[in-house]
């Protein structure tokens, strides 16, 4: 999932939550804070209406909750009066009829004499005595005489006033009038509907809710709800952190970590797969921190080869000024004493040959110098039959061979393909080939094996070893022993040249002594280049 996609999710889900949390709230909370509230309020009003009419004893300048409906009573200790106060009058009711009196006073006894200890049944019970007062009231009308106190002018007391009018038929329509206080809005609603027989009108008074009562109860919640939407926020937060945040910081710490590293070895860690912006990054980063350690790799390998060169380049200058010095002190020997007529050097077509020899010997070893300084700048992969080249190579030392009576075993099938440089794997077979007939003793045996499977070539000449003490450097250069039949004077350039073209070609030369003990083993295992 791309971050634009994460991150639009978790807005989404934020809001979702945050939406049903608002939702459930106004559904479900809402409605019972707001009825605890009006209910707290209603308890309040009463209270501050009930005391400041006890302080005034009318309600001229008092402020109530609802104009219209609010009404006090008040029945003496002692007489036939009862006074009825409200918003808009106040009133005095005498009562003239025994019958009535009684009741008032049985009513009066109840309230004044059981007021301190009695329990709520007692105070319904006299609350109810009262209300048949009144409905006796209601019934007798000359019984009761009505004294009109004042009847207070309320046009100041009531703005805005509205109308209108709703029509649904004909026959039908619903009469909405409003009327405001200080307090509160009123709302009458009249039908009026007329048939062929008769007109009928309904009337609902209401009070209409106003905005401003539910405000503070909102107002109240806002702590509540600010809570629940900072938990709600760093939780998502949190989920969000773990989805995005905390890949971003284990990517840093890694890199990090890259960084201090000197040797390139840390490794991939494991990573989820999130298929996002972040994991692409770091599998970026990881790639290119792989390519920097292979090319580190790589460039080491190539700075211990030209150390390698190098080195080899400076034994070279050194060792191959000294051993070119034994042949030109030979020819220069054999020359002056030629010019000079000293003794047996008068005979100088017996020591010309002698000084030739010494000078062929010079331009090998100038040659074989020259060609392996250069022979890795003129490589030629193509494909090449070793053990075809192998007979080409050992039809050059028939005559050595004849002369020393050395028998050489071949594999019937001289076969061995790969894809190589033909001249540097020529030279390669001829360094070996020579090495094993100039220390092979008359009347020896070599013996070559050929294993086309693993691509490996083995010559192997009996009747002579490897002195100990130059084993270990028997592929350096300029390392020759001392053996019986040996009487070419080698400079010990051969097994060093076949090592160096061998590593050259990808190939592996190995050089030792036989198992038995009674023998030289060179082993060539061949690189196909074509792979």
């Amino acid at each position: 999932m791309r971050l634009g996609r994460k991150n639009l999710w978790y807005s989404m889900s934020l809001a979702g939550f945050m939406l049903l949390f608002l939702v459930g709230y106004f559904i479900y909370m809402l409605p019972s804070l707001y009825v605890d509230y009006v209910m707290e309020q209603n308890l309040k009003s009463i209270r501050r209406q009930h005391e400041a009419y006890v302080e005034q004893g009318s309600y001229q300048g008092i402020g109530v909750r609802n104009s219209t409906a609010c009404i006090s009573l008040e029945i003496p200790a002692e007489g036939d009066r009862i006074l009825v106060a409200g918003k808009a009058f106040c009133a005095e009711l005498e009562c003239r009829d025994q019958r009535l009196k009684r009741i008032l006073d049985s009513s009066r006894e109840w309230l004044f004499g059981t007021w301190e200890e009695a329990g709520a049944q007692e105070l319904r019970q006299a609350l109810d005595e009262c209300g048949e007062i009144f409905q006796e009231l209601a019934k007798s009308g000359g019984p009761v005489s009505l004294k009109l106190q004042y009847l207070q002018d309320m046009e100041g007391e009531f703005f805005n006033e509205s109308v209108k009018i709703h029509t649904y038929s004909d026959n039908l329509f619903i009469i909405e009038s409003g009327i405001e206080d200080a307090n509160n809005r009123y709302t009458n609603y009249i039908a009026i509907e007329k048939t062929d027989d008769r007109l009928i009108l309904s009337l609902l008074p209401v009070v209409a809710p106003d905005a401003d009562e539910i405000r503070p109860v909102v107002l109240q919640s806002l702590p509540m709800l600010g809570s629940v939407i900072v938990l709600l926020v760093l939780l998502f937060s949190q989920m969000y952190s773990r989805g995005i945040v905390r890949p971003i910081v284990e990517l840093v710490r890694h890199a990090e970590e890259m960084k201090r590293t000197k040797d390139f070895s840390v490794e991939r860690p494991k990573r989820p797969d999130t298929a996002d912006e972040v994991q692409k990054l770091g599998n970026t980063l990881d790639d290119l921190y792989r390519e920097i350690r292979e090319s580190y790799r790589q460039l080491e390998e190539k700075n211990r080869e030209l150390e390698e060169e190098n080195k080899r380049q400076e034994i070279f200058l050194r060792a191959s000024s000294h051993q070119l010095k034994t042949p030109v002190a030979a020819a220069l020997l054999l020359v002056d004493g030629m010019i000079n007529e000293v003794g047996r050097y008068r005979d100088t077509k017996t020591y010309l040959p002698k000084v030739k020899e010494q000078l062929l010997s010079m331009r090998r070893m100038v040659e074989e110098i020259l060609f392996l300084n250069h022979c890795a700048d003129d490589m030629k992969i193509r494909r090449t039959d070793v053990g075809k080249a192998l007979w080409e190579c050992m039809k050059s030392y028939q005559v050595a061979l004849a002369d020393k009576e050395i028998r050489v075993d071949v594999p019937e099938d001289m076969s061995l393909p790969v894809s190589t440089d033909e001249r540097m794997i020529s030279q390669i077979l001829d360094n070996l080939l020579s090495n094993a007939v100039r220390y092979t003793p008359v009347k020896g045996h070599i013996r070559i094996s050929l294993y086309p499977q693993k691509r490996k070539l083995v010559i192997e000449n009996f009747g002579v070893v490897i002195p100990r003490e130059i084993a270990p450097h028997i592929l350096e250069p300029f390392v020759s022993g001392s053996h019986q039949g040996d009487s070419s004077g080698a400079h010990g350039m051969g097994l060093y040249i076949a090592s160096y073209y061998a590593k050259k070609l990808g190939a592996c030369l190995s050089v030792e002594n036989g198992k038995e003990g009674d023998s030289v083993v060179a082993a060539l295992v061949i690189s196909d280049g074509s792979e």
